[in-house]
């Protein structure tokens, strides 16, 4: 599916759900300096073209900003990131900061997409299967791949790759 192809099918997804506006464009903006890495060109069309937030498995990926619905039970991706970058010491984030939460699944259980590479890169967060070394993976597929696939009927769960040997997981 093209890039597109999935903002004419979220398009009609948040037609069909009576999603929020458009996210402004000083969210992008706020969100991408948070972040320190541009918004991949599919997200960041779908904030701007599409709605802000409200689409992609469940319904829940973030808003931008509050709109007065909250997805993933959080305010704002711009919030979260903001409550998830450390002040004084960005060693103890548990992810890259270049790799911002998007949605959660429940059970702490999220996916993550990475701001760093043009395609997006997805990884998973899974607190419950996995050591504090190995609750961030690194996914098989892009946001365009990921998405595709919510659009196809399907609701993937980050799976994380198989721990030869740790003695914690």
């Amino acid at each position: 599916m093209t890039d597109d192809e999935i903002v004419e099918r979220v398009r009609a997804y948040a037609r069909a759900h009576e999603l929020p506006p458009l996210a402004p464009a000083q969210a992008v903006a706020e969100v991408e300096a948070a972040v320190g890495h541009p918004m991949p060109a599919l997200l960041r069309r779908l904030y701007l073209e599409v709605a802000n937030g409200g689409f992609g498995p469940d319904g829940s990926i973030l808003s931008l900003t509050d709109t007065g619905e909250w997805y993933s039970d959080e305010e704002s991706l711009l919030q979260l990131v903001r409550d998830w970058r450390p002040a004084s010491e960005p060693e103890a984030l548990s992810h890259p900061l270049h790799v911002p939460p998007l949605v959660t699944l429940g059970c702490a259980i999220w996916w993550h997409v990475d701001f760093s590479t043009p395609e997006g890169r997805m990884s998973g967060w899974d607190p419950n299967a996995r050591c504090e070394r190995h609750r961030f993976f690194v996914e098989r597929f892009n946001l365009a791949e990921w998405l595709a696939d919510w659009l196809e009927g399907n609701r993937t769960f980050p799976h994380p790759p198989p721990v030869v040997v740790c003695p914690d997981c």
